[in-house]
Protein backbone atom coordinates (compact mmCIF):
# COMPACT_ATOMS: atom_id res chain seq x y z
CA UNK A 1 0.00 0.00 0.00
CA UNK A 2 1.36 3.10 -0.92
CA UNK A 3 1.27 5.90 1.87
CA UNK A 4 -0.91 9.09 1.40
CA UNK A 5 0.54 12.67 1.14
CA UNK A 6 -1.88 13.35 4.16
CA UNK A 7 -1.74 10.51 7.32
CA UNK A 8 -4.41 8.73 8.17
CA UNK A 9 -5.15 7.58 11.64
CA UNK A 10 -7.95 5.97 12.91
CA UNK A 11 -8.76 5.79 16.36
CA UNK A 12 -10.32 3.46 19.07
CA UNK A 13 -9.88 4.92 21.61
CA UNK A 14 -12.16 6.33 24.33
CA UNK A 15 -12.24 8.61 26.75
CA UNK A 16 -9.26 11.65 26.93
CA UNK A 17 -5.70 10.23 25.90
CA UNK A 18 -6.30 8.67 22.70
CA UNK A 19 -8.69 11.25 21.45
CA UNK A 20 -6.40 13.97 22.48
CA UNK A 21 -3.09 11.95 20.41
CA UNK A 22 -5.69 11.84 17.70
CA UNK A 23 -6.88 15.43 17.81
CA UNK A 24 -3.87 16.92 17.89
CA UNK A 25 -2.52 14.81 14.76
CA UNK A 26 -6.07 16.24 12.83
CA UNK A 27 -4.64 19.77 13.81
CA UNK A 28 -1.48 19.17 12.12
CA UNK A 29 -3.66 17.81 9.08
CA UNK A 30 -4.20 14.16 9.47
CA UNK A 31 -7.63 12.74 8.51
CA UNK A 32 -8.58 11.00 11.57
CA UNK A 33 -11.50 8.78 12.28
CA UNK A 34 -12.94 7.95 15.59
CA UNK A 35 -14.10 4.64 15.81
CA UNK A 36 -16.71 4.94 18.67
CA UNK A 37 -19.53 2.59 20.35
CA UNK A 38 -23.17 2.79 19.98
CA UNK A 39 -24.96 5.44 22.26
CA UNK A 40 -22.34 6.50 23.78
CA UNK A 41 -19.24 6.98 21.61
CA UNK A 42 -15.95 7.60 22.88
CA UNK A 43 -16.80 8.78 26.42
CA UNK A 44 -16.34 12.31 26.39
CA UNK A 45 -19.60 13.22 24.64
CA UNK A 46 -21.97 13.17 27.43
CA UNK A 47 -19.16 15.05 29.82
CA UNK A 48 -20.12 18.23 31.40
CA UNK A 49 -19.66 21.20 31.41
CA UNK A 50 -21.24 22.17 27.91
CA UNK A 51 -20.68 24.86 25.49
CA UNK A 52 -23.32 24.72 22.64
CA UNK A 53 -25.19 22.01 23.41
CA UNK A 54 -22.11 19.65 23.33
CA UNK A 55 -19.61 17.98 26.18
CA UNK A 56 -16.54 20.67 26.27
CA UNK A 57 -14.10 17.40 26.11
CA UNK A 58 -15.83 16.14 23.28
CA UNK A 59 -15.16 19.70 21.44
CA UNK A 60 -11.48 19.54 22.71
CA UNK A 61 -10.86 16.07 21.38
CA UNK A 62 -13.00 15.35 18.11
CA UNK A 63 -13.20 18.89 16.40
CA UNK A 64 -11.81 18.15 12.89
CA UNK A 65 -12.33 14.16 13.06
CA UNK A 66 -14.79 11.63 11.55
CA UNK A 67 -17.20 9.36 13.80
CA UNK A 68 -17.93 6.07 12.86
CA UNK A 69 -20.34 3.91 14.79
CA UNK A 70 -20.02 0.61 15.39
CA UNK A 71 -20.43 -1.97 17.69
CA UNK A 72 -17.81 -5.05 19.02
CA UNK A 73 -20.64 -7.42 18.94
CA UNK A 74 -21.49 -6.64 15.29
CA UNK A 75 -21.42 -9.70 13.09
CA UNK A 76 -19.15 -7.22 10.76
CA UNK A 77 -16.64 -5.83 13.51
CA UNK A 78 -13.69 -8.31 12.20
CA UNK A 79 -14.32 -6.96 8.76
CA UNK A 80 -14.66 -3.47 9.53
CA UNK A 81 -11.15 -3.42 11.96
CA UNK A 82 -9.17 -5.88 8.89
CA UNK A 83 -10.69 -2.58 6.40
CA UNK A 84 -9.78 -0.09 8.43
CA UNK A 85 -6.24 -1.27 9.10
CA UNK A 86 -5.29 -1.41 5.66
CA UNK A 87 -6.90 1.77 4.82
CA UNK A 88 -4.69 3.69 7.86
CA UNK A 89 -1.49 4.55 8.29
CA UNK A 90 -1.21 4.49 11.81
CA UNK A 91 -4.37 2.89 14.02
CA UNK A 92 -4.60 4.62 18.15
CA UNK A 93 -6.03 1.56 20.64
CA UNK A 94 -6.84 2.68 23.76
CA UNK A 95 -7.12 0.00 26.19
CA UNK A 96 -5.61 -2.72 28.54
CA UNK A 97 -3.44 -5.26 26.93
CA UNK A 98 -5.42 -8.23 27.55
CA UNK A 99 -8.71 -6.18 26.40
CA UNK A 100 -7.00 -4.96 23.01
CA UNK A 101 -6.23 -8.62 22.52
CA UNK A 102 -9.67 -9.85 22.91
CA UNK A 103 -10.99 -7.18 20.33
CA UNK A 104 -8.46 -8.32 17.95
CA UNK A 105 -6.43 -4.74 18.24
CA UNK A 106 -3.59 -5.97 19.18
CA UNK A 107 -0.18 -5.13 17.55
CA UNK A 108 0.28 -8.70 16.25
CA UNK A 109 -3.57 -8.69 14.56
CA UNK A 110 -3.55 -5.36 13.22
CA UNK A 111 0.24 -5.67 11.41
CA UNK A 112 -0.86 -9.07 9.98
CA UNK A 113 -3.53 -6.70 8.02
CA UNK A 114 -1.06 -4.37 7.33
CA UNK A 115 2.81 -4.74 7.27
CA UNK A 116 3.48 -0.89 7.16
CA UNK A 117 1.19 -0.13 10.05
CA UNK A 118 2.24 2.24 12.46
CA UNK A 119 -0.05 1.02 15.86
CA UNK A 120 -0.33 2.85 19.28
CA UNK A 121 -1.07 1.22 22.77
CA UNK A 122 -2.50 3.88 24.89
CA UNK A 123 -2.50 2.16 28.04
CA UNK A 124 -3.02 3.12 31.71
CA UNK A 125 0.44 1.19 33.14
CA UNK A 126 1.99 -0.11 30.10
CA UNK A 127 2.15 -3.48 28.64
CA UNK A 128 4.37 -5.45 31.08
CA UNK A 129 4.79 -5.60 35.24
CA UNK A 130 2.04 -6.67 37.46
CA UNK A 131 0.03 -3.35 37.24
CA UNK A 132 -0.50 -3.79 33.33
CA UNK A 133 -4.09 -5.06 34.17
CA UNK A 134 -5.33 -2.28 36.46
CA UNK A 135 -8.32 0.02 35.62
CA UNK A 136 -6.80 3.27 34.84
CA UNK A 137 -9.41 6.25 35.54
CA UNK A 138 -7.91 10.12 35.73
CA UNK A 139 -6.58 10.69 38.85
CA UNK A 140 -5.74 7.41 40.19
CA UNK A 141 -2.86 7.28 37.36
CA UNK A 142 -1.40 10.47 39.70
CA UNK A 143 -1.71 8.91 42.83
CA UNK A 144 0.14 5.50 41.09
CA UNK A 145 2.71 8.09 40.57
CA UNK A 146 3.22 10.32 43.59
CA UNK A 147 1.76 13.14 41.16
CA UNK A 148 -1.40 14.19 43.15
CA UNK A 149 -1.08 16.90 45.60
CA UNK A 150 -2.68 15.89 48.97
CA UNK A 151 -3.84 18.13 51.64
CA UNK A 152 -6.30 17.14 54.92
CA UNK A 153 -9.05 18.69 55.11
CA UNK A 154 -11.51 17.64 59.13
CA UNK A 155 -9.18 14.44 58.62
CA UNK A 156 -10.22 13.48 55.15
CA UNK A 157 -7.76 13.29 52.19
CA UNK A 158 -8.48 15.42 49.25
CA UNK A 159 -6.54 17.22 46.24
CA UNK A 160 -4.87 20.69 46.72
CA UNK A 161 -6.64 23.25 45.47
CA UNK A 162 -5.76 24.40 41.74
CA UNK A 163 -4.36 20.64 41.17
CA UNK A 164 -4.81 19.09 37.38
CA UNK A 165 -3.99 15.48 36.50
CA UNK A 166 -1.40 15.30 34.21
CA UNK A 167 -1.04 11.58 33.02
CA UNK A 168 -3.72 11.23 30.83
CA UNK A 169 -3.26 14.52 28.95
CA UNK A 170 0.52 13.99 28.49
CA UNK A 171 -0.07 10.46 27.60
CA UNK A 172 -1.89 12.27 24.99
CA UNK A 173 0.77 14.57 23.98
CA UNK A 174 3.45 11.57 23.82
CA UNK A 175 0.41 9.30 21.77
CA UNK A 176 0.96 12.09 18.89
CA UNK A 177 4.23 12.21 19.26
CA UNK A 178 4.61 8.71 19.03
CA UNK A 179 2.81 7.98 16.09
CA UNK A 180 4.44 10.93 14.16
CA UNK A 181 8.11 9.26 15.02
CA UNK A 182 6.96 5.55 14.29
CA UNK A 183 5.67 6.77 11.11
CA UNK A 184 8.80 8.16 10.04
CA UNK A 185 10.38 4.69 11.09
CA UNK A 186 8.35 3.02 9.32
CA UNK A 187 9.43 4.63 6.07
CA UNK A 188 13.11 3.93 7.03
CA UNK A 189 12.26 0.63 8.34
CA UNK A 190 9.64 -0.24 5.67
CA UNK A 191 8.06 -2.56 9.15
CA UNK A 192 5.46 -2.25 11.26
CA UNK A 193 6.19 0.21 13.95
CA UNK A 194 4.66 -0.58 17.70
CA UNK A 195 4.57 2.14 19.80
CA UNK A 196 3.54 1.86 23.42
CA UNK A 197 2.51 5.26 25.87
CA UNK A 198 1.77 4.32 29.21
CA UNK A 199 -0.33 7.22 31.33
CA UNK A 200 1.69 5.96 34.24
CA UNK A 201 4.81 7.07 32.50
CA UNK A 202 3.71 10.07 31.65
CA UNK A 203 2.49 10.41 35.28
CA UNK A 204 6.29 10.36 36.16
CA UNK A 205 7.69 12.15 33.40
CA UNK A 206 6.29 14.91 34.21
CA UNK A 207 7.71 14.59 37.20
CA UNK A 208 11.51 14.28 35.56
CA UNK A 209 13.20 17.18 38.10
CA UNK A 210 12.34 15.25 41.67
CA UNK A 211 12.11 11.92 39.91
CA UNK A 212 16.12 12.12 38.90
CA UNK A 213 16.72 14.00 41.76
CA UNK A 214 15.54 11.40 43.78
CA UNK A 215 16.86 8.17 42.16
CA UNK A 216 20.46 9.46 41.93
CA UNK A 217 20.98 11.94 44.84
CA UNK A 218 18.03 10.23 47.17
CA UNK A 219 16.39 13.83 47.81
CA UNK A 220 13.80 15.36 45.67
CA UNK A 221 14.58 18.49 43.54
CA UNK A 222 14.35 22.10 45.39
CA UNK A 223 11.13 24.19 45.72
CA UNK A 224 10.50 27.28 43.62
CA UNK A 225 10.04 29.11 47.00
CA UNK A 226 13.21 28.03 48.37
CA UNK A 227 15.28 29.60 45.40
CA UNK A 228 16.67 33.08 46.90
CA UNK A 229 16.15 36.20 46.33
CA UNK A 230 17.09 36.27 42.84
CA UNK A 231 14.55 33.72 41.41
CA UNK A 232 11.61 35.01 43.51
CA UNK A 233 8.60 36.59 43.79
CA UNK A 234 7.39 40.15 44.97
CA UNK A 235 4.85 42.64 45.75
CA UNK A 236 4.02 45.74 44.17
CA UNK A 237 2.04 48.82 45.19
CA UNK A 238 -1.29 47.90 43.38
CA UNK A 239 -0.80 44.46 45.21
CA UNK A 240 0.27 42.53 41.69
CA UNK A 241 2.98 39.30 42.32
CA UNK A 242 5.87 39.74 39.84
CA UNK A 243 8.86 37.43 39.12
CA UNK A 244 11.86 38.31 38.83
CA UNK A 245 14.36 36.21 37.63
CA UNK A 246 18.02 38.27 36.72
CA UNK A 247 20.09 35.06 37.88
CA UNK A 248 22.83 35.29 35.16
CA UNK A 249 25.48 38.13 35.97
CA UNK A 250 24.65 40.64 33.59
CA UNK A 251 20.77 40.35 34.26
CA UNK A 252 21.89 41.13 38.08
CA UNK A 253 23.88 43.82 37.38
CA UNK A 254 21.42 45.11 35.15
CA UNK A 255 18.53 44.54 38.53
CA UNK A 256 20.89 46.51 40.70
CA UNK A 257 21.13 49.25 38.89
CA UNK A 258 17.76 49.59 38.05
CA UNK A 259 16.26 49.48 41.37
CA UNK A 260 19.54 51.34 42.93
CA UNK A 261 20.53 48.35 45.24
CA UNK A 262 23.65 48.93 47.17
CA UNK A 263 26.75 49.58 45.03
CA UNK A 264 28.73 46.47 46.62
CA UNK A 265 25.55 43.70 45.65
CA UNK A 266 26.44 44.17 42.09
CA UNK A 267 29.94 42.71 42.44
CA UNK A 268 27.64 39.60 44.55
CA UNK A 269 27.55 35.79 43.53
CA UNK A 270 28.81 32.95 42.60
CA UNK A 271 28.97 32.75 39.07
CA UNK A 272 29.10 29.39 37.56
CA UNK A 273 30.18 28.32 34.37
CA UNK A 274 27.21 28.70 32.99
CA UNK A 275 27.27 32.52 33.61
CA UNK A 276 24.40 31.41 36.37
CA UNK A 277 24.50 32.50 40.07
CA UNK A 278 24.92 28.78 42.07
CA UNK A 279 22.57 29.71 44.66
CA UNK A 280 20.13 32.42 42.59
CA UNK A 281 20.58 34.54 46.19
CA UNK A 282 20.39 31.91 48.35
CA UNK A 283 23.24 32.48 50.37
CA UNK A 284 22.15 36.46 50.43
CA UNK A 285 20.10 36.38 53.22
CA UNK A 286 19.86 40.58 53.48
CA UNK A 287 18.20 40.99 50.01
CA UNK A 288 15.32 39.55 49.96
CA UNK A 289 14.04 42.26 52.43
CA UNK A 290 15.53 45.40 50.69
CA UNK A 291 14.48 43.89 47.02
CA UNK A 292 10.97 43.32 48.14
CA UNK A 293 10.56 47.18 49.47
CA UNK A 294 12.19 48.41 46.29
CA UNK A 295 9.21 46.71 44.07
CA UNK A 296 6.51 47.97 46.48
CA UNK A 297 7.53 51.71 45.54
CA UNK A 298 5.60 51.21 41.69
CA UNK A 299 2.45 49.51 40.47
CA UNK A 300 2.75 46.60 37.83
CA UNK A 301 2.36 48.39 35.05
CA UNK A 302 5.27 50.71 35.40
CA UNK A 303 7.37 47.59 36.78
CA UNK A 304 6.48 45.99 33.52
CA UNK A 305 7.85 48.71 31.04
CA UNK A 306 11.02 49.21 33.35
CA UNK A 307 12.32 45.65 33.65
CA UNK A 308 11.43 44.87 29.67
CA UNK A 309 13.21 47.61 28.78
CA UNK A 310 15.95 47.01 31.13
CA UNK A 311 16.08 43.23 29.63
CA UNK A 312 16.10 41.80 32.97
CA UNK A 313 14.16 38.58 32.86
CA UNK A 314 11.17 38.81 34.80
CA UNK A 315 7.19 37.62 34.82
CA UNK A 316 4.26 39.30 36.25
CA UNK A 317 1.91 36.54 37.69
CA UNK A 318 -1.33 36.38 35.52
CA UNK A 319 -4.38 34.79 35.81
CA UNK A 320 -5.17 32.14 33.39
CA UNK A 321 -7.76 34.64 32.30
CA UNK A 322 -5.50 37.24 32.02
CA UNK A 323 -3.51 34.95 29.48
CA UNK A 324 -5.70 33.59 27.45
CA UNK A 325 -6.97 37.27 26.56
CA UNK A 326 -3.58 38.86 26.21
CA UNK A 327 -2.82 40.77 23.00
CA UNK A 328 0.00 38.14 22.72
CA UNK A 329 -2.53 34.69 23.08
CA UNK A 330 -4.16 37.07 20.11
CA UNK A 331 -1.09 37.52 18.25
CA UNK A 332 -0.07 33.73 18.54
CA UNK A 333 -3.35 32.39 17.79
CA UNK A 334 -3.80 30.27 20.70
CA UNK A 335 -7.14 29.58 20.55
CA UNK A 336 -8.63 27.06 17.61
CA UNK A 337 -11.85 28.10 16.34
CA UNK A 338 -15.27 25.66 15.89
CA UNK A 339 -18.82 25.66 15.56
CA UNK A 340 -21.14 24.04 17.67
CA UNK A 341 -24.68 24.74 15.00
CA UNK A 342 -24.94 28.04 15.16
CA UNK A 343 -22.57 28.40 17.95
CA UNK A 344 -18.92 29.69 17.76
CA UNK A 345 -16.70 28.45 19.60
CA UNK A 346 -12.84 27.94 20.54
CA UNK A 347 -10.62 25.52 22.20
CA UNK A 348 -6.83 25.88 23.23
CA UNK A 349 -5.04 24.66 20.41
CA UNK A 350 -1.65 22.94 20.51
CA UNK A 351 1.36 25.27 20.30
CA UNK A 352 3.14 23.56 17.26
CA UNK A 353 2.70 26.59 14.44
CA UNK A 354 3.43 26.50 10.88
CA UNK A 355 4.82 29.75 9.59
CA UNK A 356 2.56 30.33 6.71
CA UNK A 357 -0.69 29.07 8.75
CA UNK A 358 -3.57 31.26 9.83
CA UNK A 359 -5.72 31.33 12.25
CA UNK A 360 -6.33 27.33 12.88
CA UNK A 361 -10.22 26.80 12.41
CA UNK A 362 -11.64 23.08 12.62
CA UNK A 363 -14.64 21.47 11.55
CA UNK A 364 -17.37 20.90 14.06
CA UNK A 365 -16.86 17.98 16.39
CA UNK A 366 -18.80 14.93 14.50
CA UNK A 367 -22.28 13.54 15.88
CA UNK A 368 -22.07 10.04 16.73
CA UNK A 369 -21.79 7.66 13.83
CA UNK A 370 -22.34 10.83 11.09
CA UNK A 371 -19.46 9.37 8.52
CA UNK A 372 -20.01 5.87 8.87
CA UNK A 373 -21.37 5.63 5.64
CA UNK A 374 -18.63 7.88 3.96
CA UNK A 375 -15.70 6.10 5.65
CA UNK A 376 -16.72 2.57 5.25
CA UNK A 377 -16.57 3.82 1.51
CA UNK A 378 -13.03 4.89 2.16
CA UNK A 379 -12.10 1.79 3.70
CA UNK A 380 -13.57 -0.07 0.48
CA UNK A 381 -16.76 -1.13 2.33
CA UNK A 382 -20.49 -1.05 1.21
CA UNK A 383 -21.84 2.30 2.43
CA UNK A 384 -24.71 0.33 3.29
CA UNK A 385 -23.24 -1.70 5.85
CA UNK A 386 -23.13 1.34 8.17
CA UNK A 387 -27.46 0.38 9.22
CA UNK A 388 -25.73 -3.15 10.22
CA UNK A 389 -22.71 -2.10 12.94
CA UNK A 390 -25.04 -1.47 15.74
CA UNK A 391 -27.32 -4.03 16.84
Amino acid sequence: MTRTSTPRIVDFSTHLSGPLASQLLAEMGADVVKVEPPRVGDGNRGLEPFIGGRGMFHLATSSGTRSLEISTRSPHWGSVVAAAAQWADAVIVGTRPADAVARKLDFASMAELNPRLVYCLISGFGESGPWKDYLAHGQTIDALAGAVHLQWEDGLPTTAPGWRSAGAPLAGVFGALGVMSGLARQEREGCPQHVSISLWASALWWQWRDANCLVNLGEPWQEYRDLGSRYSMYPTSDRRAILVAPIEEKFWKRFCNLLELPAEWIERGSWAKSGMEFGRGGGHADEKAVIAAAMRSRPLAEWWQLLSNAEVPFAPVLTLEEALTSDHAEAERIMSRTTVGETSAQMVSSPIRFADEADRTLSSPPELGQDSASVLADFGLSPSLARDLVP
